[in-house]
């Protein structure tokens, strides 16, 4: 059961369905650790790390990662290895640190032995943002090909999206650069993949904006803050807002949810559960492999969601 978590997980962060790919990782991790099956345990981990590192949670994906990182090493795991450059690679991403990244992938691509394709194909959407970034065209150009030959043979919407985003980033024209984002929007809406649309809709504003299209820019971003404020993907969600004053519109507080409790992410359903079992933010932080600061931040926005004012209040909810 723990190995084919293994693969349910990494099927659906292929699809980007993030939701799916954490509850799977998270199963798995249980069931490896309580079966003593350290090597599954770990690809578990390195999973669990991604996750948090594309939502910008550099400090939770540290804590996973050292969890991970000695038993990568001494045990030589392939696989997770190479996760674990990907990871650090979108952690300095959404930090905005894109030559620490581009670092990153080269140590995932190189080394007898060490390359995983798999991996490495999924991760080449970012190794183009990163590369285009630091000015490295050629390089990312090289990176798109393959690529898009393999998102065009397996014919997924989500690939073919990123492919085009990926485009978009690289073009030199702006009216190419518009088609191929354009095209990458039309594929996103198709599939259950907001946080990467959210991330495509950025790049677009930033290159309208950077052309003198402000008005076309502020509808993308404010779609961006609101998705990334809702995944609370802090530093994308930063980033979003500060295009929006750059475009000239006012980004205003996050708004208390309408939804409830149907508006909490899984993540943060579970804490509120773990709450109501009376655990202690220190004691949720070390169940989930989270860091506390990340508890209490989740904290905030679930009392701000829900109208509550005290951990009491919030057990009442959930029990």
């Amino acid at each position: 059961m723990p190995a084919a978590l293994v693969y349910e997980a990494l099927c659906a962060l292929a699809l980007d369905r993030y939701a799916a790919a954490g509850a799977a990782a998270e199963e798995g991790l249980r069931l490896s650790e309580a079966t003593g099956q350290r090597n599954l345990a770990v690809d578990h981990l390195s999973v669990l790390a991604l996750l948090a590192a594309l939502q910008g949670d550099s400090a939770t994906a540290g804590l996973r990662l050292a969890a991970a990182e000695r038993a990568v090493a001494v045990r030589g795991l392939g696989r997770p290895g190479a996760f674990n450059c990907w990871v650090s690679a979108c952690a300095d991403l959404a930090a905005d640190r894109p030559a620490d990244a581009l670092s990153r992938f080269a140590r995932m691509r190189g080394g007898a032995g060490q390359v995983n394709l798999a991996v490495r194909g999924m991760a080449a959407p970012h190794f183009v943002e990163a590369a285009v970034r630091c000015g490295q065209r050629a390089k990312a150009a090289g990176a798109l090909r393959a690529y898009e030959h393999w998102a065009t043979a397996s014919r997924s919407s989500v690939r073919l999206a990123l492919a085009h985003r990926c485009h978009g980033l690289l073009a030199e024209d702006d009216a190419s650069a518009v088609d191929h984002f354009r095209e990458a929007l039309r594929l996103h809406q198709g599939d259950d993949t907001v946080l990467e649309m959210a991330k495509t809709e950025l790049f677009y504003a930033s290159r309208l904006r950077r052309t003198r299209r402000p008005g076309e820019a502020r509808g993308l971003l404010r779609d961006a803050v609101s998705v990334f404020r809702q995944f609370d993907a802090r530093p994308w969600a930063e980033r979003a807002a500060a295009e929006l004053r750059a475009a000239g519109d006012r980004v205003g507080p996050v708004d208390r949810e309408p939804g409830g409790r149907r508006e909490l992410t899984a993540q943060q359903t579970r804490i509120c559960e773990l709450v109501a079992q009376g655990a202690t933010n220190r004691e949720i932080a070390d169940l989930l492999l989270l860091s506390t600061r990340t508890v209490e931040y989740h904290l905030r926005n679930i009392f701000s969601r829900l109208g509550v004012r005290s951990r009491v209040e919030l057990a009442s909810l959930f029990r």
